[in-house]
């Protein structure tokens, strides 16, 4: 069936709406939680965005390759999202254990195994934070979520030699950081 049959057969611009975005919701959920670190402020991210982008539907079905285009509008909400928190007077802090930290302790693990997975988890956290924004960004999206340079270059609007520039100097400062850390020694790791 020719794409404009597909649309013209639904009428209804929710039922359109969540044909379209459906299929790309997790990986929108799966960048949001990389970029803000937390389930909740993830999910109010990609709400935030899905609020933003239903009244552009028309233009949505338009777009020839929507993932990359979610992607940067996700991008740009998070960041205008964070630079009005950084303006707010008080910002809170999140304390909640995260889920993936309690299905850890279910597991049959031992104590050794669980003691080094969080001890290897905090000093690779505790180095990214270290990164500047532009760094961890990069350094989150092509490394952990794997999205390519080119991708990246079309999501962030920076040109790729810049891109490449700043991923090796961000994998560099990670190095540096981790063969400075000795994984034993407790205290660099938790009080950094």
């Amino acid at each position: 069936m020719p794409i404009i049959d597909f649309w013209s057969a639904r009428k209804d611009p929710h039922q359109q709406f969540e044909l379209l975005l459906r299929p790309q919701l997790k990986q929108m959920y799966r960048l949001a939680y990389r970029l803000t670190g937390n389930r909740e402020d993830a999910e109010d991210l990609v709400q935030d965005v899905m609020l933003k982008l239903f009244p552009k539907l028309d233009e949505m079905k338009t777009i020839e390759k929507l993932s990359p285009w979610l992607s940067r509008v996700l991008y740009r909400q998070f960041v205008d999202t964070y630079r009005q928190q950084q303006r707010q007077p008080l910002n809170q802090v999140d304390d909640d254990i995260e889920d993936d930290q309690l299905s850890d302790r279910e597991n049959n693990t031992g104590p050794e195994d669980v003691t080094n997975g969080a001890l290897t988890l905090a000093m690779l956290s505790r180095a990214i934070e270290r990164l500047n924004d532009d760094q961890r960004q990069l350094i989150l999206l092509h490394d952990v979520e794997g999205y390519s340079l080119s991708e990246l270059q079309d999501m962030l609007g920076v040109p790729l030699g810049t891109l490449k520039s700043r991923l090796n100097r961000a994998r560099g400062q990670l190095r540096a950081s981790v063969k400075k850390w000795n994984l034993y020694d407790q205290s660099t790791v938790l009080n950094g």
